[in-house]
């Protein structure tokens, strides 16, 4: 052990005195064969025994051998074929040598060989492994950046797509409360809508009351009382319709005073309300300011609330605007005297817009 330890110190630093015994040893090889045949094949030892104590992590090729023997790479082959095995390494190359220190020495030589070869395979392969991890790392890094643009740009795309979908919905909205509004004015068997009562725009709704009715049952009863509780009964059912749209904007409740002198009918298809406006117009046979405001206090505050009230300059003139409408109706008496002695509306009345306009004939 002594002596594979000092073999293995000279290694990279051989003494004189030992690259003189491995000569010396290599030298008796040739000494003991006869002829050029043993001379070249002790060039071939020698050129084998020091590719192997300089260190070559590579193995000799044949051609490569050859050459530096100043021989053809056929005779190498056909001759000195039993070499082979020491040039690709499945022979030991200290069996080519002789003494027990020469051999010490290549061995050391061997170890040394093979530490050096791990060492640089385990080199080669962490490089290999840092190399994938890197590559690992970066594509997973362009990976989640596009991957963060996709999602931006999905991102994008629903936002997108959501308002624009608010804004249809909203519009679908509006379009229902509409319909809704004209399906509340034809819908119920005690308002009467003529077919010229139909609105001039799509956010207009006239919502009349059945005078024929009211007529026909007081001439059948003779009751006032009849009468009033019948009126009242029509005009709870129109409020009652009017606050089912609490949840519309821009509502806008226009009430017709109706003072038997001039046709609701007429009033409605002339009424124009602003385009973003929903216009409900109301007949209001309604003559105390108790009862209008009993009508009016029971309506969404956010409602905008006008009244319209018809006049005539005479006494003659409102006499025969009053023959002239009420042509087959007949309204008990009591009716007609709480129309001509109504109470003036005005803004007190918790009203936003009081009018007052004048009959002309034919309306």
């Amino acid at each position: 052990m002594e002596q594979a330890h000092d073999a293995y110190a000279q290694l990279r630093n051989p003494s004189a005195e030992s690259g003189a015994q491995i000569n010396a040893a290599l030298q008796n090889t040739e000494q003991e064969g006869q002829g050029s045949g043993v001379n070249t094949r002790a060039i071939l030892i020698r050129i084998l025994v020091d590719h192997h104590l300089d260190g070559n992590p590579y193995k000799l090729k044949l051609k490569d051998l050859a050459d530096r023997a100043g021989i053809s790479r056929q005779a190498l082959d056909r001759y000195y074929g039993d070499l082979k095995p020491y040039m690709t390494g499945r022979r030991n190359v200290a069996d080519l040598v002789e003494g027990k220190e020469n051999k010490v020495r290549i061995e050391s030589q061997t170890f040394v060989n093979e530490v050096q070869a791990n060492h640089a395979q385990q080199l080669e392969k962490l490089k290999s492994q840092h190399k994938q991890a890197l590559q690992k790392a970066l594509d997973s890094h362009i990976t989640s950046l596009m991957n963060n643009d996709i999602l931006m740009l999905e991102s994008t795309k629903i936002r997108t797509s959501l308002e624009r979908q608010s804004l249809h919905n909203a519009d679908l909205l509006k379009q229902n409360q509409l319909l809704n509004l004209k399906l509340a004015g034809t819908l119920d068997t005690t308002q009467a809508i003529a077919p010229g009562h139909q609105a001039t725009k799509s956010d207009k709704v006239v919502f009349d009351l059945d005078m024929e009715l009211l007529c026909s049952e007081y001439q059948r009863s003779k009751s006032i009382d009849a009468f009033e509780e019948s009126k009242n009964a029509q005009l709870r059912k129109v409020r009652d319709k009017l606050n089912t749209y609490a949840d519309s904007a821009n509502v806008h409740v226009i009430l017709f005073a109706d003072r038997y002198i001039s046709r609701f009918k007429t009033f409605a298809d002339r009424y124009v309300g602003p385009r973003e406006e929903t216009s409900l117009i109301v007949r209001l046979p309604l003559f105390s300011r108790s009862e209008t405001k009993n009508f009016t206090d029971a309506l969404p505050r956010r409602f905008k609330v006008s009244i319209h009230v018809p006049h005539t300059a005479s006494e003659s003139e409102k006499k025969a605007h009053r023959v002239f409408m009420l042509q087959g109706l007949l309204l008990p008496a009591e009716e007609v005297r709480g129309a001509d002695t109504a109470d003036a509306p005005n803004i007190n009345w918790g009203f936003d817009e009081v009018t007052f306009f004048k009959v002309h004939q034919g309306e």
